[in-house]
């Protein structure tokens, strides 16, 4: 049975060019399941004898274990993509998730950074050397860009286009190229001809944004580095690296980009994942904009 979520996870990153922590967390969630189906009913040797019952079983085992009404409906959501999926390629002839509901999720809604929040943490970095000018270059981007963690990380030297003021963002058919602010190409043209070569990196190669061993920049690296400027600033709000790309397209759309540019940029595959970031009038405390809810980013 194992080997059908193998292939489903290889259909997913090869056909649907899903990213690397999306395709993990399916794995998990699947692996999570088969483990449930392998204690419950033993004899199990095929995904076409889980039946409705099982299913509602592990879905009352998840909330027994005080799983999450969030984590609960992305296990869900999970077992249904991958019953469609056995279903389309015909190794079963019906799929027992249809009528499986998924709790409800109260979602929290996203919220940007006021402008001037924006600016005092972009000027926190203030250190003339490689790490002051990596950090600046670093959230200069997240701003002027609207770029994910997964993709910032991931972005190589090559994919700087300095000369068209223009950013490179993912690859196959997640990739887009993003103008670059003024203030984000003057801080990675600082960064890359001044900080970035006393990592020891290659100067026409490599990472983009690299740790004082010249190693490509972790997830974890990113949050713990924007968690001492946003203290450094005097930011009080919870910011997060979304926080920027929530700040990115809310203010866009405020400074009159249309929709359609905007989810270009951010990447977004449907316009309504964009459509949260619409300016309206909403209550503030003076130190965020409150916008309406969202899901992915």
């Amino acid at each position: 049975m194992e080997q059908f979520i193998e292939q489903f996870i290889e259909y997913l990153a090869t056909q649907k060019h899903y990213a690397g922590n999306t395709l993990m967390a399916y794995r998990n969630d699947l692996l999570q399941f088969h483990q449930f189906v392998m204690t419950t009913r033993p004899y199990t040797s095929s995904w076409a004898r889980v039946d409705s019952l099982l299913l509602q079983a592990y879905l009352l085992d998840l909330k027994a274990r005080g799983y999450s009404a969030a984590s609960v409906a992305r296990k869900i959501a999970a077992l249904k993509s991958f019953y469609f999926y056995l279903t389309e390629m015909r190794v079963m002839a019906s799929n027992p998730t249809l009528d499986l509901d998924a709790p409800r999720v109260n979602k929290q809604p996203p919220r940007a950074l006021s402008q001037e929040q924006v600016t005092a943490l972009l000027h926190a970095p203030t250190e003339p050397n490689a790490k002051g000018l990596r950090d600046r270059a670093m959230l200069e981007v997240m701003y002027a860009t609207g770029i994910r963690v997964t993709e910032l990380v991931t972005l190589d030297v090559r994919d700087v286009d300095f000369e068209n003021a223009r950013l490179k963002i993912g690859n196959g058919a997640r990739e887009r190229v993003v103008p670059l602010t003024p203030s984000a190409l003057l801080a990675l043209r600082d960064y890359v001809v001044r900080g970035r070569p006393s990592y020891g990196a290659n100067a026409e190669q490599g990472p983009l944004y690299v740790n004082p061993r010249g190693e490509q920049l972790t997830r974890q690296g990113v949050w713990l580095i924007l968690k001492q400027y946003v203290k450094q600033a005097g930011i009080t709000t919870a910011v997060t690296p979304h926080s920027l790309r929530h700040s990115f397209a809310a203010h866009r759309l405020a400074d009159g980009s249309t929709l359609q540019e905007v989810q270009r940029m951010l990447g977004h595959a449907h316009l309504t994942t964009t459509q949260v970031y619409r300016p309206r009038p909403a209550l503030t405390d003076g130190l965020s904009h409150t916008l309406p809810e969202r899901k992915e980013s």
